[in-house]
């Protein structure tokens, strides 16, 4: 179910990473240039964790695949909080 989120996830994130590195352009510092860094990593760590989850689950540590899948919703919340913040900010 959490895997399922994090594909449908994708869209909204790439709407943000193409306003970030607008907005990250003209202010041209480095907290804004980490910030697109680090949120340029979600699809990455995505993927990455997914497979992980399954070989783990794969070789029976159902409860390491359980935590492992669980570490791109840092990015779906954080994400999800700066999206209701643009949408209701105006």
């Amino acid at each position: 179910m959490l895997q399922g989120l994090y594909v449908l996830f994708l869209l909204p994130w790439f709407m943000v990473a193409v306003g970030g590195v607008m907005a990250a352009g003209s202010a041209g510092t480095t907290l804004a240039a980490l910030l697109i860094y680090a949120w340029f990593g979600y699809p990455f760590v995505a993927v990455g964790t997914t497979v992980t989850a399954w070989v783990l689950f794969g070789t029976r540590h159902e409860a390491a695949a359980r935590w492992v899948n669980r570490v791109p919703l840092l990015w779906v919340v954080v994400g999800g909080a700066v999206l209701t913040w643009i949408f209701t900010a105006g």
